[in-house]
């Protein structure tokens, strides 16, 4: 009796010896003694956050600048001065004169004074005579062009002798006819000048002695 009770307290150490070396036992995933705390990452409730945009890759296209018009116009601010239109002048030889750029082809030569045409001006205006002796010998204005003094083709024929009170009928008057007057600042030169039913028709720069005509 006495060996059976000693083999029970026996048996009785060495369950509790076991119990007590036993781990505790702990609910969820706990981590062993010692072992970092796992970190939790934060958990966002609602909508999930859309990713960044990237920028576009294509540049928005700027507004294109404003073309200069394609269409030529007449320029008006030009001055029939006293030694020509521009940089044309009187005397100027055909390669001279070609050169300037402000003149169309000349026509071929038929032997007397050989004309050209003022590249601003219409088909048949601005007429331009090259004399074999003088170069350019006269240059006639077109609608617009005015001399230094302000005469114009389309004043009357009035306000024309305002202007030049001393222009002289070589043919007709001052109403129908055409004259001439003297340009300011050249003495070889004159305007000639045609006039119409009291209108200004033709106004000319020329040598006073050009032999092209009349």
């Amino acid at each position: 009796m006495m060996r059976a009770t000693s083999m029970v307290g026996t048996l009785t150490c060495l369950l509790l010896v076991a119990a007590c070396s036993s781990p505790a036992h702990q609910d969820g995933n706990a981590a062993p003694a010692g072992s970092p705390e796992p970190t939790t990452s934060a958990v966002t409730t609602g909508s999930p956050i859309p990713p960044p945009i990237s920028p576009s890759s294509t540049s928005p296209s700027s507004t294109p600048s404003a073309r200069p018009s394609s269409t030529a116009t007449r320029p008006t601010s030009l001055v029939l001065g006293p030694n020509g239109i521009g940089s044309l002048k009187l005397g100027m030889t055909r390669q001279e004169a070609t050169g300037t750029g402000l003149l169309r082809a000349f026509a071929s030569n038929t032997g007397g004074c050989t004309p050209s045409y003022l590249r601003a001006a219409r088909s048949e205006e601005g007429a331009v005579l090259l004399s074999s002796t003088l170069g350019i010998a006269t240059i006639d204005a077109y609608e617009g062009i005015k001399t230094p003094e302000g005469a114009r083709i389309g004043m009357s024929s009035a306000e024309m002798l305002r202007i030049y009170p001393a222009w002289t009928a070589a043919d007709g008057d001052a109403t129908n006819g055409r004259g001439f007057a003297k340009t300011p600042g050249n003495s070889k030169a004159v305007y000639r000048i045609e006039t119409i039913k009291g209108k200004v028709v033709q106004l000319t720069l020329q040598y006073a002695n050009q032999d092209c005509y009349e």
